[in-house]
This record gives structure tokens, sequence and C-alpha cells, in this order.
């Protein structure tokens, strides 16, 4: 696919664009809630104005796309691809658009905290620098819980001249008013060494802090506060996420452990298959023919070790009877993948829930597209994972992270398989026994389908709900509930 084609099929989905030179080599790597206006917008006619630009498009010759559930996600992927591939030109374009830091002051009798864009050897102490959000906005919830200044009003003050009248800081309490000598010296350090353990990693106590709070308030019907501490809560989560102490996703928070085993998991994958690039998107097919009828594929998606539901597929098996594991891994796995080469979703690593057979029939099909991805399979009885070119399996140690990322992939597989399985069969036993029932002609038939999924939950209120049947059908429909029972 051309770079202009791949530019013309570029999602508007949040995700992360890595921008390639002649060679291959990453040249830059972007982030944006919107990919499709975000990338196309530097071929426009007016970026040629932009020296950052201009510098860069002529160099691209090929672009690679990964989508995200969120923007949350694209900037977490953004920083950690930028730090693996130290792109040339995030690295010159650095100074134009530094990052800011938020300084505390400590070189001050009465220190400050303020947004800065430059590290100076003055003995201040400076946290960041900050790749994401608003560090305003991060400086005013530090402000209003710890109540830190940010003027600049020399303290002590020059000649004796102190402050007759208090700022709007103090007056909306966001400051406890040094200036005014309404807090001591001893007290204000105290503030200032909570400021540093919170920036510095102690996002949890706050956390716990803003919870209560939030508590009280909604106890109290007070819910436009309630509504500012959950604000200030997701900044709070979003500085954790910047300290890498808790990756924190617009769906709620994770622990600590969770979030370093996946990690670890995605390197030891790098790492023991030989990767180009960390599996950050992860596909897991199987297939399931229970007794030979209804057969159906199903393909998984997984972001950063994480379930994608929206990159979920279902097979129905056409072109083959009776069981074949190896034949229908090879239908599902041409018809999923020649869809996602047309749409430039490859993933990252495939994952077929099988041994050797299976892998190999994967293979041929992706050979057939002239694709080509890294390719393992995992057999379920001695968990050994067969790689294509090996003559013998890969065996993980039991409690090897990478491993247990593996088995949950297979295993949602797995379930996302059977489940769609038993909702054929389930189809196909209620429209048997429709078939018995006089006057269900084919049309009623649909409809009833198209609202009863299962037999075996099928209620009477179901059946009054059902449209476009008539009320002898359905005295008939409750019949065969009765029989069913």
């Amino acid at each position: 696919m051309s770079l202009l084609d791949k530019i013309k099929n570029i999602p508007a989905k949040s995700g992360v664009y890595l921008m390639k030179d002649q060679s291959g080599k990453i040249i830059y790597v972007g982030k944006s809630a919107n990919l499709k206006d975000r990338v196309r917008s530097y071929f426009l006619e007016k970026s040629r104005y932009d020296r950052k630009v201009s510098a860069l498009v002529p160099k691209i010759a090929d672009l690679e796309i990964i989508t995200t559930q969120n923007e949350m996600e694209a900037l977490i992927l953004e920083s950690k691809l930028i730090k693996k591939y130290k792109p040339k030109y995030n690295v010159l374009f650095k100074d134009d658009k530094a990052y800011p830091y938020i300084k505390i002051s400590t070189d001050e009798a009465f220190p400050r905290i303020v947004l800065t864009r430059r590290v100076l050897p003055d003995g201040g102490r400076y946290f960041g620098p900050y790749v994401f959000g608003s560090v305003r906005n991060i400086i005013k919830v530090v402000q209003k819980t710890y109540k830190l200044r940010d003027c600049r009003l020399p303290l002590p003050p020059v000649d004796n001249k102190k402050q007759n009248r208090a700022c709007l800081k103090e007056q909306i309490n966001f400051c406890t008013a040094p200036c005014l000598e309404k807090v001591t010296r001893e007290e204000y350090a105290q503030q200032v060494n909570e400021v540093i353990k919170f920036l510095g990693g102690k996002q949890k106590e706050l956390l716990a802090l803003l919870d209560e709070k939030m508590k009280k308030a909604v106890e109290k019907l007070e819910y436009e506060d309630a509504a500012l501490l959950r604000d200030q809560k997701e900044l709070v989560l979003l500085i954790a996420l910047q300290n890498e102490k808790n990756i924190q996703m617009s769906s709620g928070a994770r622990e600590d452990s969770r979030s370093l085993q996946i990690d670890k998991a995605l390197s030891q994958l790098k790492e023991l298959l030989k990767l180009s690039k960390m599996p950050i998107v992860i596909e897991g097919v199987d297939i399931s023919n229970i007794s030979g009828t209804n057969s159906v594929g199903s393909a998984v998606r997984f972001f950063n070790g994480e379930p994608d539901k929206a990159g979920y597929r279902k097979f129905k098996i056409r072109t083959l009877t009776g069981p074949d594991d190896t034949g229908m891994i090879k239908e599902v796995v041409e018809r999923k993948y020649k869809r996602a080469l047309a749409e430039n979703t490859l993933p990252d690593l495939v994952l077929i829930d099988g041994g050797k057979g299976q892998l190999n029939a994967a293979q041929e099909a992706l050979d057939r597209l002239n694709i080509r991805l890294p390719l393992i399979s995992l057999a379920k009885k001695e968990e050994v994972i067969f790689v294509p070119g090996l003559a013998l399996p890969l065996k993980l140690e039991k409690d090897s992270s990478a491993l247990h990322l593996l088995q949950y992939v297979r295993d949602e597989a797995h379930r996302f398989a059977v489940n769609y399985h038993k909702t054929l069969r389930d189809r196909l036993t209620v429209g048997s026994r429709l078939d018995s029932i006089k006057g269900v002609g084919e049309k009623t038939k649909r409809a009833i389908l198209s609202k009863i999924k299962d037999i075996n939950k099928l209620s009477e209120s179901e059946i009054e709900n059902l449209t476009g049947v008539s009320k002898n059908i359905k005295e008939k429909l409750k019949g065969l509930l009765n029989e069913s029972s």
C-alpha cells in the first residue's frame, strides 16, 4: 500500500502515528485524539509554513498507525515509543516545544509553585517533564490541597514593607498567605515537604483524601463540590501516570502490580520471539466445532495486555463441514487478515489456539495473502509455544508473565468462540422447534429468531413483547416454553 493510500485510509480514532524514512527507520512519533485529521494536517498546503513540518514531511516515506481505545492510552503509548526509538525529529523539535515542568522554588524562604519549561541550576526542585494534560490545572489541584503560593512577592518583604490586604488566592483558600504572616516559616515548610512528597510519588494519600471528601460532599447533596473533587482526582491520576507509579486509564485505576506485569510480559515476548517492536497489539484466533455442527471461529484483540472488545470478530465457517480444526483455522485467518490488511489494522502478534498443525495452517493462510506477521500457537495441555521455523516448541516457566498473558489471550479467544457456537446452536434449536408449530412461516420465524437467542432463557414476558407475531402464535410459543421446562 502506498503512503498516499495509507493516509487516505487512516481511521478517525485516537492513537499513535509513526513516521518512517526511506530505510524504514522511525523518524517521528506523534499522538492524536483523531488520527485521520492530525496526520492529514501534515500534508496540507498551509503546513509548509511551519518550520518543523516542512523539515519533516519530505523525509516521510512510510507511515504506521496504532489505534487505541482512548486518548489516554495514546499518550502512554507515545511516551513509551519515543523513549524506545528516540526518533530524530522528536529530539530536534524538543527545544521548540519543550514539555513543561513544575518547579518548587526551594531556594526561597517561602517557596513558590510555578510552571516552567526550563530546568536551571538554581537550587529549586523540578518535577516532570509532563507530557500530558494541563500542568496549570495540576498546579491548581496542588494549591487547593496544600495551599502553596505562586506569586512573585519577595518574602520576607523588602525594607519591611508588609502587605496590607490579602490577594485573591488567599480569599479563595488557595494560599496560607505568608505575606500576611498567617503562617510561620516552619508551618509553611511542612506544606512544601508534603507537596514535594506528593509530586514525587505519594499520590495514593491524596486520592484517599479526595475520595473521602467526595463521599461527604455527596452525602450532603453538594454535587457541584463532588464534581470538582472528581475532576481533581482525574488530575491526580494523571500525575500518578507521569511518575509511572500507577498507570491510570480513563476506565479507572489499575493496580501497580498489574501494570508492571503487563510491561514485563510484553518485554519478555519481544525478547523471546525476537520481535522488531513491542507487541502492543496481540490478536488471538480459535475455532469451535462441537460435534462438527455450527462451526465458528473467533478473533480477539488485546491492546497493551488488556482486552479491546471493539476489535473482537466472529466468523461462521463457510467452506468446511465436519470436524477439521486446521482447515477452519486456515479459513478464519485468511478472512480475518485479508480484511485487516485492507483496513491497515494488522496486529503486532497473532496467537493461534492449538499446536503445530494449527500453526502451519495459519501460516499457510498468511502466506497466501503475502502477509508477514509474527505468528505463534499455544498448545493447551503442555502449554508450550510453537514458532514457525523452530523444530522444538518453547516452554516457559509457569510463573512467566509472558506465558500468563498468552494464556489470557488464548482463553479469551476460546471463550468468545464457544459462546458464539452456543448462540448459533440455541438459535438452531429454537428454529427447529418453531418448524413444528403450525402457522409459523419464514417471515414469522425470522421475527422470532431476531429476538430469541436462547430457548433455555425464554420467558413469557419476552413472548408477549414479540412484534410481528400473532396472538395465536404467541400462545403456541408459550406451549413450547412449557415443553422445555
